[in-house]
């Protein structure tokens, strides 16, 4: 019988485009005080990427975008209403901010969803955005819708907290 090195389950859903993709996923968030991680709480991913080989050796082939659960919740419920909508329109998670070492430079990335109409064609797309950098992935609506629901189902799963239970 062959043999298989340990392999691990988690709950994913892909999506690629021709020349992208992204990967929706269960994540968590560890919190670590004097080098132990104290607490866990559960978090979904969406890694964005491209498929093509980088053109130039500083850029960006991935970007990852770290929801909490009830963000996961609101993004789930944008795709439902952006695959209703009758018109082009385009719906947007608040932003994440973070600081980096240097003071100054606050990295900005942005999460949205859209239906889109360009020369007499029409679809939908979740795009990424990082400084000046983005990643759109085309999406047939079914896959959209599914994208949603995946998002809806996983954002109740990953609402959960890991604590050292406390001594008395």
């Amino acid at each position: 019988m062959p043999q298989t090195n340990d392999l691990k389950q988690y709950r994913c859903y892909e999506i690629f485009s021709q020349s992208t993709g992204v990967e929706i996923r269960e994540a968590f968030k560890a919190h670590e005080e004097g080098g132990q991680v104290t607490e866990r709480s559960g978090r979904v991913q969406l890694r964005f990427f491209k498929l093509t080989p980088k053109t130039k050796p500083d850029e960006v082939t991935q970007i990852r975008f770290i929801c909490e659960p009830d963000e996961a919740y609101s993004l789930a419920l944008m795709i439902g209403q952006v695959a209703a909508s009758s018109a082009p329109c385009k719906e947007k998670l608040a932003p994440h901010k973070f600081s980096g070492n240097d003071q100054a430079a606050e990295t900005v990335t942005t999460l949205s969803v859209e239906k889109w109409e360009r020369g007499g064609k029409s679809g939908y797309a979740l795009t990424v955005g990082r400084g000046k950098d983005f990643i759109s992935v085309p999406v047939p609506l079914t896959r959209f819708l599914f994208a949603g629901e995946f998002l809806r189902s996983l954002s109740v799963e990953q609402c959960w907290v890991e604590r050292a239970e406390k001594k008395h």
